[in-house]
């Protein structure tokens, strides 16, 4: 098992925002326009983009297609997130798309 990684939030903010505006102008995701916000999600960390109330248009294969993109994206330029897990995380009327980071990843702020 390798060793505990740092990484900074500064470190990987701008790459993430970058991969987040990728992913969202290659998909046909209607269901991001206006209504996201970029972020990390404490207390895992969770990097994704976070859609306050959703209406009805979200699916699951979309919303997944576009937290795999988001992750592989950003791994290209961090590769301390390379094993990163995508995934979605529905949770109080709000769903957030992403990715965790790897385990021995640690994120500072």
């Amino acid at each position: 098992m390798a060793g505990t990684v740092s990484i900074s939030v500064k470190q990987v903010s701008a790459v993430a925002r970058a991969s987040v505006k990728k992913a969202i102008e290659g998909s046909a995701a209607p269901f991001l326009i206006p209504n996201y916000t970029v972020g990390f999600i404490p207390p895992y960390w969770w990097l994704g983009i976070v859609i306050r109330n959703p209406d009805s248009q979200i699916t699951l294969a979309a919303a997944q297609k576009l937290a795999t993109g988001v992750q592989n994206d950003v791994a290209n330029s961090v590769a301390e997130l390379r094993n990163g897990t995508a995934g979605i995380i529905f949770v109080g009327g709000h769903v957030t798309i992403g990715f965790a980071p790897p385990p021995e990843t640690v994120i500072q702020e």
